[in-house]
């Protein structure tokens, strides 16, 4: 185990700088029959100035810290230390400048595949100190370095640090200071970062049940925009890859003298899951005539409303495909005035 810990140069007194600090030390310990034993400080720890916040590396030969120590890019940077086959270290090296700005880098991470996360107020960011991930651990040569700023709900205009994730399950942990938290710090726990499913199904005809090629599907989002669309293919097939976990959509479909149908979902909280969707259109033309719901009108109103709208679009869209069609249009008062003024 590695740990950080005060300067202590003394049993149970801390030992401040002439400044006042307590610098803070790495330590490592050893798990030996259920007891932690053999502890010791690290050897790149030095006088005046701090050395924490340790990280592994997947395969646990590299351990990245965080150091104030001269020579550094800026207030605080993001080291990185090769740890050798015997236990003992190599020496110290900084992560440079496409990482390191001239501000504060700090609690570095190392997920399950290899995504170094930590936090930095030095770039654009929400507020103080912010959640960023970068790949430099995986970039291939001549690839550039690209770090990310997670944005919100992970970060806000306050301090937001101390990131983890599982990348298998994709759920994690992060501090922050923002306000509604239980204290100064809190610990804030999350699901399914970069979280991606799978939307699938068939469409068909509603009354034949027979499979319907070439209709369109299209993914819209709550907020009406269209986030995909796509074409079924002979059985009726259609397939939308990577959408996003724990969000509200809409499926719709359409297809020529077909009425459009929709369906809202919830995908869940399942990484790589796969959600069916299945859906019937009923047909705008049977025996030769253009199928729509009734229209009704208000009282003693002549305008068309939106629902009704809606059905004669449906008879537009025809129209529109057979502009030879000759179609006949019958209307009638309703039975809710008198016969007298009905008439009139």
């Amino acid at each position: 185990m590695y740990f950080t810990r005060d300067n202590v140069k003394r049993r149970s007194k801390l030992n401040p700088d002439k400044t006042g600090t307590v610098q803070l030390e790495l330590y490592r310990a050893f798990l030996i029959d259920n007891k932690w034993q053999n502890m010791e400080e690290l050897p790149f720890n030095g006088e005046g100035f701090s050395v924490g916040h340790p990280a592994l590396s997947t395969d646990e030969k590299t351990l990245y810290f965080v150091s104030d120590q001269p020579g550094g890019i800026g207030a605080t940077d993001i080291y990185k230390v090769a740890i050798n086959e015997d236990g003992s270290f190599g020496l110290p090296e900084n992560l440079g400048k496409e990482i390191n700005t001239e501000a504060r880098e700090m609690f570095p991470y190392i997920s399950e595949d290899e995504t170094l996360y930590f936090s930095s107020d030095g770039y654009i960011n929400l507020g103080l100190l912010d959640i960023y991930k970068s790949n430099i651990l995986t970039k291939k040569e001549n690839e550039s370095v690209i770090t990310t700023n997670l944005g919100a709900p992970y970060n806000s205009g306050f301090d937001d640090f101390s990131f983890t994730i599982d990348s298998k399950n994709l759920r994690g942990f992060f501090s922050s200071d923002r306000p509604g938290g239980k204290g100064s710090d809190d610990i804030y726990a999350f699901l399914n970062l970069d979280c991606e499913q799978t939307i699938n199904g068939t469409i068909s005809d509603e009354l034949t049940k027979l499979p319907l090629a070439n209709a369109t599907v299209r993914l819209i989002d709550d907020e009406g925009k269209i986030i995909n669309s796509t074409k079924t293919d002979q059985k009726g097939y259609y397939e939308f890859l990577n959408v996003e976990c724990d969000k509200e959509v809409v499926i719709v479909s359409h297809k020529v003298d077909y009425k459009p149908n929709k369906v809202d979902i919830k995908t869940n909280i399942k990484n790589e899951d796969i959600t069916t969707v299945n859906l019937e259109l009923t047909p705008l033309i049977i025996e030769g005539e253009i199928v729509i719901n009734p229209i009704f009108f208000d009282f003693d109103k002549d305008n068309i409303r939106i629902d009704a709208a809606y059905e004669l679009e449906n008879i537009v869209n025809v129209l529109k495909t057979h502009p030879n069609m000759v179609i006949k249009i019958e209307s009638h008062t309703d039975s809710r005035g008198r016969d007298k003024y009905n008439m009139k």
